[in-house]
């Protein structure tokens, strides 16, 4: 049963200052931002230790913190044709309560992005997905809470959301902005809608001309204040790809072209990720050499941006040895090791760029699937935040 959520702000810290030593107690502070360095599913198993961990559990600050100290991809949620079909893990301290994710295989909803332990879905309150009967929700998994949103001006269901976080001086704050872009049916305009989760508003909508390829929805990378998104490679149009940026705060685009020393072909396979969270990385992966090509956006002396190589590797030297076909490429930071994910028909592998190491992460049982990255963390939903099931 879903029921209201309150926040705690006063934390009773005996219990565990009785864990410190008598000579070297530590202040409230430091035992709160030392326990906000525990992964998501570990801090879960502590719940029944002690009424403090249950207190922590409901407590904005130490949710946030324990959400800035962790952004290491978590694992993928998979999907096919916008409906979702697993969780696929690559921290092992990492997990989802099986409710929540009964609750998003639900044929009823249907995932528009993830980002920072929050998942933004479309719920439909009839048989059909339509535009009057689907309500917008954000969850967070881990803590079994959702918070419902009010729906975008201009509804539409196949679209992607993409999030920026906000910050003040404390780095702490609940306060997010979403984009959140989908086609209008003509081949190069595109809905583009801003929410304050503040104002608990809609902000913005306009339409953007994104460009006569369509975009890709489900993997945009936000760097700062700009949100950007790669073109798709399979469609019947001689305009070469490209990348496409939003700047939220001017409101501004740009197209910028891929590099002219990568030969993009239709049946290549390329994505973009965030480089050291500092650039933007294009991934393109060459069909006939079986090549992976990295190239970082940098910026030249005069103020122009220009495509620098990083890494390349082939198939061939990671040990898969016959011809692949590769449906989706994308990076995944974990600590501080870098991994290229990327699907072979339906078979997901990771490969660290530090050392060469090549891991099957395991079978998803469909070709060509969606992975949207997943971040196991105790960030709240919001402040009408209400609880699935009592933890």
């Amino acid at each position: 049963m879903v029921g209201p959520l309150k926040n705690t702000c006063s934390i009773n810290l005996v219990v565990l200052k009785k864990l410190a030593s008598r000579s070297c107690l530590l202040p409230d502070d430091v035992l709160i931002e030392i326990l906000s360095y525990l992964p998501a599913k570990t801090f879960f198993k502590f719940l029944s230790v002690c009424k403090t961990f249950r207190q922590l559990s409901s407590n904005s600050h130490f949710l946030l913190s324990q959400s800035y100290h962790s952004k290491a991809i978590s694992g993928f949620f998979v999907q096919r044709y916008s409906t979702y079909r697993s969780l696929l893990l690559i921290d092992p301290y990492a997990g989802i309560p099986r409710s929540s994710l009964d609750c998003l295989r639900n044929r009823n909803t249907r995932i528009l992005g993830s980002a920072g332990g929050l998942v933004f879905v479309w719920h439909r309150n009839d048989g059909s997905f339509n535009a009057t009967t689907s309500s917008l929700f954000v969850y967070n998994p881990a803590r079994r809470t959702r918070c419902h949103l009010p729906s975008p001006p201009s509804k539409c269901l196949r679209g992607g959301i993409a999030v920026r976080f906000m910050t003040d001086i404390n780095r702490l704050t609940k306060d997010y902005k979403l984009v959140y872009l989908s086609p209008t049916g003509q081949s190069s305009l595109y809905h583009c809608q801003v929410y304050d989760s503040a104002a608990r508003a809609w902000t913005m909508n306009k339409q953007l001309n994104c460009g006569w390829r369509a975009l890709d929805l489900q993997h945009p990378v936000v760097n700062g204040e700009t949100v950007f998104w790669v073109s798709t490679l399979r469609t019947q149009v001689v305009i070469d790809p490209y990348v496409f940026a939003f700047n939220m705060r001017t409101e501004c685009t740009e197209t910028i072209e891929l590099p002219q020393e990568a030969t993009v072909r239709d049946a290549d396979t390329i994505g973009i990720a965030e480089w050291e969270r500092s650039t933007i990385c294009l991934i393109h992966y060459g069909s006939l050499s079986q090549v992976f090509a990295l190239w970082l956006l940098r910026e030249t002396r005069n103020g122009v941006p220009r495509w620098m190589k990083a890494h390349e590797i082939s198939l061939g030297q990671m040990g898969l040895r016959k011809p692949c076909y590769v449906s989706s490429v994308m990076l995944s930071e974990v600590e501080t090791i870098m991994l290229l994910v990327f699907t072979v028909y339906d078979e997901v592998y990771s490969y660290s760029i530090q050392d060469g190491d090549l891991k099957k992460l395991g079978s998803v049982g469909i070709d060509d699937p969606t992975l949207i990255p997943y971040v196991n963390l105790l960030r709240p939903c919001g402040e009408q935040e209400e609880l699935l099931e009592a933890i």
